[in-house]
């Protein structure tokens, strides 16, 4: 993982592994983002081991076994900022969970590909 004062290897390592293998490419978008948001970001999920991630019924395919994909935990005003700053510095996944309550409430950043969905993709969460 590329070395920054932003984000450590613990909180973007694998919950089920402690495993941390993050894309350099990704971590150089999500870097951007950080440095335009200008706020810090709690990364509630990152690497996700392919076993982990069947375990916690993640989607097969999800941009986190690939080391491309965060959820961070954002509200209101904030998580539409993010989206913005996000969609302007090259991600191209935005998952949107902003129901329930807010310590709940996260926004999903990726840079997949196009693939099993068109890209730039922008979905909600049930």
């Amino acid at each position: 993982m590329i070395d920054n004062p932003f984000f450590s290897v613990k909180e973007l390592a694998c919950k089920g592994t402690d495993l941390c293998d993050i894309s350099d490419v990704f971590m150089e978008k999500l870097i951007a983002v950080r440095k335009k948001f200008n706020t810090p970001m709690i990364i509630t999920s990152g690497y996700r081991h392919p076993a982990h991630n069947s375990a916690i019924n993640g989607a097969p395919n999800s941009p986190h076994v690939y080391g491309r994909a965060v959820d961070v935990a954002v509200h209101g005003k904030d998580a539409y900022r993010l989206i913005r700053i996000a969609m302007e510095l090259g991600m191209t996944g935005i998952g949107v969970s902003q129901r329930g309550a807010i310590e709940n409430r996260f926004i999903h950043l990726d840079d997949m590909p196009n693939g099993e969905h068109p890209r730039p993709w922008v979905w909600s969460y049930k």
